[in-house]
């Protein structure tokens, strides 16, 4: 089989139990390459279960999940080794005593100058480059950890309440760009919101979640201009 034919995730029978109530069960689901999928449900559906499965930070209780075909190694406690290829964006504060440029010298010291001139040279722009990390809002920090993300180059991004930080301005720039990166350079996106309208101008596929179980899978596909 062609690489790009064969599934970035599959799930097969997962189901995830906690205090005897079934939080996710998921028969069979495949995610394929280089698509961005919405996960969309109100709260307690699973959303953020189901990232966790995906991003290796939870094991289900029953099942399998196989990222490219391989179901996740673990180390000799069982605790899953999370692939390099894989990035999770969570909510917590970046802890570092510096600007954002020295930030992104620190973890991208080959792609500063790019990150510069395509996100930060702008005088629309409100976050400052040479401003401290530790006086960042909200809403800029996920800016700074969403294009750090993209430009690290990963197989799969997954996102938890996918942009609900972000002024429409921000987010309709952000939204494109990551667009761009998807068609460009191939990654799998997996991100989450409470609400379809946030995300249905980005996503490709949507999964409603429902109880922890997906009750319609959609595909928002958009003929090319």
């Amino acid at each position: 089989m062609n690489r790009i034919q064969v599934p970035i995730f599959e799930l097969n029978n997962i189901k995830v139990v906690r205090d005897n109530v079934t939080n996710l069960k998921i028969k069979n689901f495949k995610f394929h390459r280089g698509a961005i999928y919405g996960i969309v449900g109100p709260i307690g559906a699973g959303k953020s279960t189901l990232l966790s499965i995906l991003g290796g930070q939870l094991i289900p209780s029953e099942g399998t999940v196989e990222f490219e075909s391989e179901e996740f190694k673990k180390n000799w406690r069982g605790k899953i080794k999370i692939p390099n290829d894989i990035l999770t964006l969570n909510d917590e504060l970046i802890n570092f005593r510096g600007t954002v440029a020295e930030y992104i010298k620190s973890i991208l010291p080959n792609k500063v100058d790019d990150i510069y001139q395509s996100f930060y040279s702008s005088a629309k722009i409100t976050t400052p480059w040479d401003g401290l990390v530790s006086n960042l809002s909200t809403g800029q920090i996920e800016k700074l950890k969403l294009i750090t993300s993209m430009e690290a180059d990963p197989k799969v991004l997954l996102m938890d309440d996918y942009g609900i930080n972000f002024d429409p301005v921000i987010k309709r720039d952000l939204d494109r760009r990551l667009k761009n990166s998807v068609r460009s350079r191939g990654t799998t996106v997996v991100l989450s919101n409470s609400e379809l309208a946030r995300v249905k101008d980005l996503v490709s596929v949507v999964l409603f979640l429902d109880n922890g179980h997906i009750s319609k899978v959609r595909s928002l596909k958009r003929p090319r201009q």
